[in-house]
C-alpha cells in the first residue's frame, strides 16, 4: 500500500510540474506575440494617439474572468486600418465634446486569450457575448477595439453598465427600452449615443450586444484578407 500511495503521489506531482511548465510556456508565448507587434508596422500603439488613453482591463483582474490575461503587458495595438480610423475619431469626438477623449479597455487581442475566454463563457448565458477562437473574434486580427469615454474633467462617463457586463442592459437595441423602464438614464443613453455617432462616423461599425464594442471592417472582410494573431 505505501508503495502504491507513493506511485500515486510521484504521478500527481509529475502531472503538476508538466503543467506548470505548460502554463509557463504559454505564458511566454503570448508575451513574445505581444511584444513583437511593436516591432511590426502593420500595427500601430494606441498610446501614440492624441486623446487616446489606455486601460487594458485584461492586463488587470477588472474584467469578467477576474484573472489577469495579459501578464505584465500594458501597450494597446491596433492595425494601422483601425488605428487610422481610431485617429479620425479623435478629431470627431474634439469637435462634439471639447475636451473629451476616449478611453480603451481592449484591442488587439491574441487567440491564445480568445482561447480562454471562450473556455469560460462556452456552454453558459455569456456564450453569445465572446467570438469562437476558431473562427477568431476580430480583436485576435487588431480590427476591433472596446472603449468608452473620458470627459473635459478626465472622469470616465456613465454607460449604465460596466464593460463586460454581459447582460441585456448593455445591448445597444435595448437602450430605448430600458430609458422607459428607467433602468438607463437619458444621461446614460445620450452618452452612449455620443460614442457612437463619433465611431460611425469615423468609419467603425458597433457589435450589436455591447455598447463598448466597435469593429473597423466588416468580420467577413477581415477573416478573408488579414492574418490572426496568435
Amino acid at each position: 500500500m505505501k508503495h502504491l500511495y507513493a506511485i500515486k503521489t510521484f504521478v500527481a506531482v509529475l502531472a503538476y510540474l508538466c503543467l506548470s511548465v505548460q502554463t509557463a510556456s504559454g505564458s511566454q508565448a503570448l508575451q513574445d506575440s505581444l511584444r513583437s507587434l511593436a516591432e511590426n508596422p502593420a500595427f500601430v500603439n494606441l498610446s501614440i494617439i492624441p486623446g487616446v488613453e489606455v486601460d487594458l482591463k485584461y492586463a488587470t483582474t477588472d474584467n469578467f474572468m477576474k484573472e489577469n490575461l495579459y501578464g505584465e503587458f500594458r501597450v494597446a495595438f491596433l492595425h494601422r486600418i483601425a488605428a487610422e480610423k481610431l485617429r479620425l475619431a479623435t478629431v470627431v469626438l474634439l469637435q462634439l465634446k471639447p475636451g473629451w477623449k476616449f478611453l480603451v479597455f481592449d484591442a488587439l487581442r491574441p487567440r491564445s486569450v480568445q482561447r480562454k475566454l471562450w473556455d469560460k463563457v462556452r456552454g453558459t448565458d455569456q456564450q453569445p457575448y465572446v467570438a469562437n477562437p476558431e473562427k477568431g473574434s476580430i480583436h485576435n486580427f487588431g480590427f476591433a477595439v472596446d472603449l468608452s469615454l473620458i470627459n473635459e474633467d478626465g472622469k470616465e462617463v456613465d454607460m449604465g453598465s460596466k464593460f463586460d457586463d454581459f447582460s441585456k442592459l448593455s445591448e445597444p437595441a435595448l437602450e430605448e427600452e430600458f430609458l422607459k423602464t428607467g433602468k438607463l438614464t437619458a444621461v446614460q443613453v445620450n452618452n452612449r449615443r455620443t460614442l457612437r455617432k463619433v465611431m460611425t462616423e469615423a468609419g467603425f461599425q458597433q457589435q450589436p450586444n455591447e455598447w463598448w464594442h466597435y469593429d473597423a471592417l466588416p468580420a467577413r472582410e477581415v477573416r478573408v484578407k488579414y492574418p490572426i494573431v496568435e
